[in-house]
């Protein structure tokens, strides 16, 4: 060891060059290291990178033009780097000049890199540090030669990430925003630290941090202030990075935040940083940084690579943070970290003669922890750990991803009071531990991130129990485990469904194509055919569909499913148990939602499983027909209303427990595409209505507030009164492709136009029907008596214009387009197959005779009980004021009184006007024809008495 430096006595350049002399002495040997590790070839990327940056020259690796910015100061290049020039461009030769200016102020590497933890397959961070002078363009030309070097580093099998720094900006305090591979805001001072502590100098100017003693680090500025202007050092041979004079506290925040996100996928990786980072948080205010102390031994005299190692000196710092807690188990974890981190598997035969000096450490150290041979071998095996082991270490991962989590965000609360924190940053980070980490009932948890390689069971047990209240339950056992041995080992996993157990396993890689499965009982209602069917179909789905990497940014929006699949009837044949039950099945009726004669349902079940854009896998399971529709409702409340404006992915359905399995599948993934479809921005949209049938009535699907809902209907009457409810906007029906097939509606609904009345009619010797959509698309439904064509359309036609009419005067802004639209008629046809199409008819002026007798009403409102009215007939007027309910027969006599042989076909209003209050209030077109049809039901139900008497 070099004797120790003191200024106490002064400082003077003597000591200064000493310090900076020790300082590059510690970094040359951690770069002999570094280049120890390195294949010839990659040695000559880290021996030419220096030059790359001090000079422009068109035959070696990087050239973007001879504009770009270069020149490192205090720079020669070396002979190694010099015959790497010579092995890529043979005419290569330096010429030695004098450069105006230096644009490239250091190059220097940062990281694991030249540590214990260094490993073949470390990565190389580098810090390219340029003239804050530059102006974008230059920026610009200088990172696209860092692009095409990181390009050349990936052909050497060298993973490089070059990031330019401007130090004007980064001492500033500003950092780049949150991304997959940065810190964000969350943690600056403490990435200086760490800087400080693991970089290795390459080329360029020294940081100015190492002339700075350790005990005067508190007054950083102004001791730095003092060495330049007492000219002590040279502005043009250093680089101030900035001190650590203050630390605000909500880093520790941050920096909690962030290393838990990183340590959800690598905790081994992110462990050590993080109990670091608590250790700094139990010292705050006066936090005893690692590099400082680091420091501080240069100072002292340190000399020995190792220990000044910065994963040795993190290591060290966490072992006495520890032990001074009593916490032994997590001390274990942290030597594991290590120990897995270096890579050394001491447990196995060393082949090269000259071991590497990080497997000498290694050894020193496990000796020091008393591990005996056992431990090493189990740990060497990590790759192939099991799934019991893997769950014992998750747990223990977990266990202290999340304390961390607790200790460090209880300390940053009582310090930062929520200050200083971008809650974007924040809410993102804590939404990735939330997705990982957070169990939760149907939700898929996978169980190994990076603890193993090879979890695949050779064979495995799967067992379906039915407890006292009637739940089922699925548990899993490794091996060929009977029913009697199950009852005294405790399963790995238990799952409510089987395809939230056989997921499970697939994406946790517990089974392959070689696993066997053992089902039991013996008599289970899944078969091993049925059972190995859905876990192929699980297998095929989730290697289209699997997203292994889930970027921050998509946390940002609430989740929504990205892909789905639907398992009908698992186990359960529905024809078996309908022939149980006695119930007719032969009909011409195929529909499995509406089956056979008898109706029914042939739905027993429906399992979804559901992939968000979170990477969250999300399994469930529902039950019956109404089961069904809810899991459809919810899917699309995770499509449509989470996803707003997209449409939903494409579902598939797969069943194979019945001879009819595929039919049935088929039709649940129509429905569910169809519904969605009608939902979704490409069909009519979120105000639509979706009517299909099923068992023995009707079902209504539409939307609310926060997502979808569906009712039942009972029949067909009350289903058409359904329809006939007001709406406030237009509202679409989509109706089933299976269903009302013999009705003409499915032909309506797909001529429905927004914002005009149309009317469908259909006419017979002994019956016609009319159906009108009015202007939202509520439907009024009419039959009557065998009408001629000429006179139904003539007599509808001239109330309707009549009606446009009164719209137009009870309307706010009589200039409204729509209400100059006459009413559309089409007519209903219908095929010798029974198939119903819509005619549109072009209208000519229809003349009804001159003996047709008007029947007008005019009325204060809608209620006929409460509200007075007259009907105007010819010249006749009567009132309900003065008639009552006597009204009918009296104007029932009269009409038939008129008619030529005393006809008793049905009576029909001819217009309808409103009076009084009644005018001032909005009616709608529905509104004003069901008032009409009940009138006339009064009228008509009168003249038949009259006539039966």
């Amino acid at each position: 060891m070099a004797g120790a430096i003191s200024h106490k006595d002064g400082i003077g350049r003597k000591e200064l060059n000493i310090v900076r002399e020790r300082f590059m002495g510690v970094h040359k040997k951690r770069l002999l290291r570094i280049e120890g590790e390195l294949r010839p070839a990659q040695r000559v990327f880290l021996d030419l990178l220096p030059l790359l940056f001090h000079i422009n020259h068109p035959m070696l690796p990087g050239f973007v033009n001879t504009e770009t910015p270069a020149g490192i100061p205090l720079f020669t290049p070396g002979r190694d780097a010099l015959l790497a020039a010579k092995s890529i461009s043979r005419s290569f030769t330096y010429e030695k000049r004098a450069m105006r200016s230096f644009q490239i102020q250091g190059l220097y590497l940062m990281g694991s890199i030249g540590s214990i933890a260094h490993t073949a397959g470390s990565d190389f961070d580098v810090w390219l540090c340029y003239d804050p002078k530059l102006g974008q363009k230059e920026v610009k030309a200088l990172r696209e030669k860092v692009e095409k070097l990181e390009a050349w580093a990936t052909e050497l099998t060298l993973e490089v990430h070059i990031f330019l720094v401007n130090v004007d900006t980064f001492r500033s305090g500003k950092r780049d925003a949150l991304s997959h591979e940065s810190s964000g805001t969350a943690q600056p001072n403490l990435l200086l630290e760490e800087f400080y502590r693991t970089a290795v100098w390459l080329a360029g100017r020294y940081p100015l941090w190492w002339m700075i003693p350790p005990e005067d680090e508190a007054d950083y500025s102004q001791y730095a202030e003092m060495l330049v202007k007492k000219r002590f050092v040279d502005p043009l041979e250093f680089i101030d990075f900035g001190g650590l004079e203050k630390l605000p506290p909500n880093e520790f925040f941050g920096a909690a935040h962030w290393q838990l996100y990183k340590g959800v996928e690598s905790p081994y990786k992110s462990i050590l940083k993080l109990l670091l980072t608590e250790s700094y948080a139990q010292d705050y205010p006066d936090i005893r940084w690692l590099c400082q102390e680091t420091k501080r031994a240069v100072y002292e005299g340190a000399v020995d690579s190792t220990d000044l190692d910065p994963y040795m000196r993190m290591y060290r710092r966490v072992e006495q943070f520890l032990q001074k807690r009593n916490e032994p188990k997590r001390l274990d974890l942290a030597r594991r970290c290590l120990y897995f981190k270096a890579e050394q598997a001491l447990s196995k035969p060393y082949r090269l003669k000259k071991a590497r000096w990080q497997r000498e450490v290694m050894k020193d150290l496990t000796a020091e922890w008393n591990w005996n041979q056992a431990k090493l071998v189990t740990l060497d095996s990590r790759a192939n750990w099991k799934i019991d082991k893997v769950l014992e270490e998750r747990n223990i991962l977990v266990r202290e991803l999340t304390s961390s989590y607790r200790l460090l965000t209880n300390f940053a609360r009582a310090f930062t009071k929520g200050r200083g924190i971008d809650p974007r940053e924040l809410s993102l980070l804590g939404r990735k531990l939330y997705t990982t980490l957070e169990k939760r009932p149907g939700k898929v948890d996978l169980i190994n991130p990076g603890i193993s390689v090879n979890l695949v069971e050779h064979q495995i047990s799967i067992h379906y129990t039915r407890g006292r209240s009637g739940e089922h339950n699925w548990h899993l056992y490794l091996g060929d485990v009977g029913e009697l041995e199950a009852e005294m080992i405790r399963p790995v996993k238990t799952t409510a469904g089987l395809i939230e157990m056989l997921t499970w396993c697939h994406l946790n890689k517990v089974v392959d194509r070689g696993t066997k499965i053992r089902i039991h009982p013996m008599d289970c209602h899944v078969q091993p055919e049925e059972l190995y069917a859905l876990l192929n179909t699980i297998r095929s789905h989730y290697s289209l569909h699997f997203d292994h990497d889930i970027h921050i940014e998509q946390l940002e929006a609430q989740p929504f499913a990205n892909a789905c699949l639907l398992f009908p009837n698992i186990g359960t044949d529905p024809m078996a148990r309908l022939s149980k039950e006695g119930k007719q099945l032969t009909s011409n009726r195929s529909d499995p939602l509406s089956f056979g004669s008898a109706h029914s349902a042939l739905i027993e079940s429906i399992d979804l499983l559901v992939q968000t854009s979170w990477g969250e896998h999300l399994a469930s399971r529902y039950s019956g027909l109404d089961g069904l529709l809810e899991s459809l409702c919810n899917y699309m409340r995770l499509t449509l209303t989470a996803n707003h404006g997209y449409p939903s992915p494409t579902v598939t359905a797969h069943s194979f427990s019945s001879i009819r399995a595929e039919g049935i599948a088929k039709r649940i993934e129509e429905l569910f595409n169809d519904v969605c479809h009608c939902f979704g921005p490409k069909g009519p949209g979120i105000n639509s209505r979706y009517v299909m049938q099923g068992g023995d009535g009707y079902y209504m699907i539409q939307s609310k507030r926060d997502g979808y809902s569906h009712f039942q209907i009972n029949s067909w009457n009350e289903l058409l009164e359904t329809l006939s409810l007001p709406n406030e906007n237009f509202r679409p029906v989509c109706v089933d492709r299976y269903a009302l097939a013999s009705t003409p509606l499915p032909a309506i609904y797909r001529s429905n136009k927004e914002g005009v009345v149309q009317v469908f009619y259909i006419t017979g010797k002994q019956l016609s029907e009319i159906f009108v959509l009015d202007e939202n698309g509520s439907l009024f439904h009419q039959r009557l008596q065998g009408t001629d064509e000429h006179y139904l359309v003539a007599q509808q036609q001239r109330f309707f214009n009549g009606l446009m009419l009164l719209h137009n005067l009870l309307a706010d802004e009589p200039s409204d387009p729509t209400l100059l639209q006459e009413p559309r008629f089409y007519r209903i046809n219908k095929s010798h197959e029974g198939k119903f199409t819509t005619q549109k008819r072009r209208l000519s002026t229809r003349h009804l005779p001159e003996n047709y007798l008007e029947l007008r009403v005019t009325s204060s409102g809608l209620d006929l009980n409460l509200t007075p009215f007259v009907l105007s007939c010819g010249e006749a007027e009567y009132s309900s004021l003065d008639l009552g309910q006597g009204i009918y027969e009296t104007v029932a006599r009269h009409i038939l009184s008129q008619r030529k042989n005393r006809q008793t076909y049905p009576i029909y209003l001819t217009a309808l006007e409103l009076s009084g209050s009644a005018v001032e209030r909005s009616w709608s077109t529905i509104d004003l024809l069901k008032y009409k049809k009940r009138l006339e039901g009064r009228l008509n139900q009168a003249l038949q008495q009259i006539y039966s008497a």
